[in-house]
C-alpha cells in the first residue's frame, strides 16, 4: 500500500510539473490570456471538472504577482502572505506563515524564512509519520532560508491560525539521509508555533496526543 501511494504521488507530481512547464511556454502577459484559458479549460475538461470562465478579468490584480505565485505553485493570497494554506492530498490544513523576526543564534534579526509548498511524496510520508505517532498532520511546508545565512539554531515564529495555547504540536524535518527528525518546539501559543530550527527543508507540523 505504501509503495502504491508513493507511485501515485510521484505520478501526480510529474503531471503537475508538466502542466506548469506547459503554461510557462505560453507567451502571454497582462490580464487577457486567451491561450492560457484554452490550455487550462482543456485540462479541466479532461479531468471532468466543472468550471466557469469569467470574461471580465480586470480584477485579477498585479500580473507580476500572479506569475510569481504560479512559479511557487501558490494562490496569490498564499504568495502575498508567505504562507501555505492548502496542499494536495489534504482536505484540511492549519495555515503556516512566517512574517520575519527570525532569531539567529540568539541574535534578533529582520530575516524572513520563505514558506513554500512541499513535494507531494513528502505529504504522504508525513501522514505515515503522524499515523505512527497516533497523531494527525496539520500542515507540511518547505522552508527556504536565505542563501548566505549560516547558523546553528534559528528560533522561528510561525503564524499558525487556529492553533490553541498549549496544544501538543510537534515539528519534524525530513532529510534524504536520515528521514524524519524532530525539531524542538520552544512555544505553542494562540495562533503561533515557535520552532528551533537547525536547517531549512521540509517541515511537518503534527498534532499528537498529550
Amino acid at each position: 500500500m505504501e509503495n502504491l501511494l508513493r507511485e501515485e504521488a510521484d505520478a501526480l507530481q510529474d503531471q503537475l510539473v508538466g502542466w506548469r512547464r506547459a503554461l510557462h511556454q505560453i507567451p502571454e502577459t497582462g490580464t487577457t490570456l486567451p491561450q492560457t484559458v484554452k490550455f487550462v479549460t482543456s485540462v479541466l475538461d479532461e479531468l471532468e471538472v466543472k468550471y466557469q470562465v469569467l470574461e471580465d478579468s480586470s480584477n485579477v490584480g498585479d500580473p507580476d504577482i500572479t506569475v510569481a505565485a504560479i512559479e511557487e505553485d501558490k494562490l496569490v493570497g498564499e504568495y502575498m502572505n508567505n504562507a501555505v494554506m492548502g496542499i494536495w492530498a489534504m482536505d484540511k490544513v492549519t495555515p503556516v506563515a512566517q512574517g520575519g523576526g527570525v532569531i539567529v543564534d540568539g541574535v534578533a534579526t529582520n530575516l524572513t524564512f520563505s514558506v513554500l509548498k512541499p513535494e507531494l511524496s513528502r505529504v504522504y510520508s508525513a501522514k505515515e509519520l503522524a499515523s505512527g505517532l497516533g497523531g494527525c498532520v496539520l500542515n507540511v511546508v518547505k522552508i527556504k532560508t536565505p542563501a548566505e545565512l549560516r547558523f546553528n539554531v534559528a528560533n522561528v515564529n510561525f503564524y499558525t491560525p487556529g492553533i490553541m495555547a498549549g496544544q501538543n504540536v510537534k515539528v519534524f524535518r525530513f532529510a534524504e539521509d536520515t528521514g524524519w527528525t524532530e525539531f524542538h518546539v520552544s512555544q505553542v501559543r494562540q495562533d503561533h508555533v515557535v520552532v528551533d530550527m537547525t536547517a531549512g527543508g521540509i517541515l511537518a507540523f503534527i498534532e499528537v496526543p498529550a
